[in-house]
């Protein structure tokens, strides 16, 4: 497994379907890194966003492990709307489905035949989550052979979060119809089995994925990392930093006396900063169930943790985190023509916030930014705005930022920092190994 490790990171940027046309070009690749930029480097001094705190350790992550990298890759893509009509076919196929299976039952001419409907529906939505677990490693693994593009492993993922909310919503219709069903009962822990099941097939960034294919959202700059059977996405989404994590390595079930407080206990040594910094939590699973669900709402974000019975490890997490609570560990600069452009850096697929000022005023400067790697094609991925300042995504390895301000370019080459992983360098074949805590430095 480890030499078959494969670990691809890139940045998408997905139109909405009414709007395929790009708004800003992404040709524009700025000059040589080496094209006598001032290169002014102030790590390890902590650098925070305006109204964040500085001297906070970071908050750890679930992740793809470092050293298993293949590829890596900065580019721009745009849905077409052929992709956009068919998601919105698909899903809507999905809520018909729903509607046919509820209206078979509730019509059924005998209690025996209703409740043959209703358990011949519950274990379908059993085996379905089954399928679509097993589409999402087979997706998963195209993408890592190069098979498919990411504009489509998006897709796909998205369409699997759509079809699993979708089967949540048909859980719920069914598990009514059995209240309301007399002398018929299955039992809860069944149904919330389920629950847990089609919970690990969701995710907050690749729902996004789905708004923005659906035309519900604007064009929106993903980030993607994967390895065997392990998808990692980020987003930066109404002033929040979301990221989702799925670790299948970490997944192995049939776990033995495996209680709610095993779960809370697991979630709290991997994340120890954001244990301290706990407002309150929420536990949701069974004796039965492969899983448990750990919600820890903290003050600089929230954390949703899903913890295997068997191997008692977080095998798959949501966190999100308001971009003023982004708490940065150094930053570098640049200075040429005028201007001065930095970065506050943080971790491949982190939130990471590029300023640009006037170096005779000091004054913020709004200018089109374009990122990609060294000497490479780069894509826009805004304009700093009246304070000077862009949050964007760090892509993975040493990429290239350039700023035009009129006849003025300044160039800036950053280097991602160390990831705060929850279980170190743990690899996808490995299970030794502890939670990385990195503190910023004075």
């Amino acid at each position: 497994m480890r030499a078959a490790a494969l670990s691809l990171a890139l940045l998408l940027v997905l139109s909405a379907v009414a709007g395929a046309v790009p708004a800003l070009p992404d040709d524009g690749a700025g000059p040589p890194a080496s094209d006598a930029s001032d290169l002014r480097t102030s790590a390890p001094l902590q650098v925070s966003s305006p109204n964040g705190t500085d001297g906070e350790p970071a908050l750890n992550v679930l992740g793809v492990p470092p050293g298993v990298a293949a590829r890596s890759t900065l580019e721009t893509e745009y849905v077409e709307l052929g992709s956009g009509l068919a998601f919105g076919s698909k899903t809507a196929d999905f809520r018909l489905e729903t509607a046919s299976i509820v209206e078979r039952i509730e019509s059924a001419e005998t209690t025996d035949r209703r409740q043959q409907y209703l358990l011949q529906e519950v274990s379908a939505i059993e085996e379905r989550s089954v399928t679509l677990r097993s589409q999402q490693r087979q997706v998963i693994a195209s993408y890592g052979d190069g098979e498919i593009t990411p504009r489509r492993l998006l897709y796909e993922l998205a369409l699997i979060d759509a079809e699993a909310r979708e089967l949540q919503q048909r859980r719920d219709r069914l598990q009514s119809l059995v209240d309301s069903t007399p002398g018929f009962s299955i039992s809860s822990s069944r149904f919330g089995n389920i629950e847990l099941e089609l919970n690990t097939l969701t995710g907050p960034v690749r729902s996004h994925a789905g708004a923005v294919l659906s035309g519900e959202a604007a064009s929106t700059r993903f980030f993607v990392q994967s390895g065997p059977d392990s998808v990692e996405l980020a987003v930066v989404r109404n002033d929040t930093y979301v990221r989702e994590t799925y670790r299948g390595a970490l997944r192995v079930g049939n776990g033995n006396s495996f209680s709610l407080g095993d779960a809370v206990n697991a979630t709290e040594q991997a994340y120890p900063t954001i244990t301290d910094l706990r407002v309150r939590d929420d536990v949701v699973g069974n004796p039965e169930s492969d899983s448990t669900r750990v919600s820890i709402e903290h003050e600089r974000g929230r954390l949703v943790a899903f913890v295997d019975s068997g191997s008692e490890r977080v095998f798959k997490e949501y966190q999100y985190r308001p971009i003023d609570q982004v708490t940065t560990t150094s930053s570098v600069s640049a200075v040429k023509d005028g201007l001065e452009l930095t970065a506050h850096r943080t971790y491949p697929g982190g939130p990471v916030r590029l300023q640009l000022n006037s170096t005779s005023s000091d004054d913020p400067v709004d200018a089109q930014l374009t990122v990609g790697p060294p000497a490479g094609q780069s894509s826009v991925v805004g304009r700093t705005g009246g304070d000077g300042s862009l949050w964007t995504l760090a892509p993975s390895g040493t990429y290239q930022v350039t700023a035009i301000d009129g006849s003025s370019v300044v160039v800036l080459s950053v280097e991602p920092t160390r990831t705060p992983l929850v279980y170190g360098a743990v690899n996808d074949s490995a299970m030794e190994g502890e939670t990385e805590t990195i503190t910023p430095t004075d």
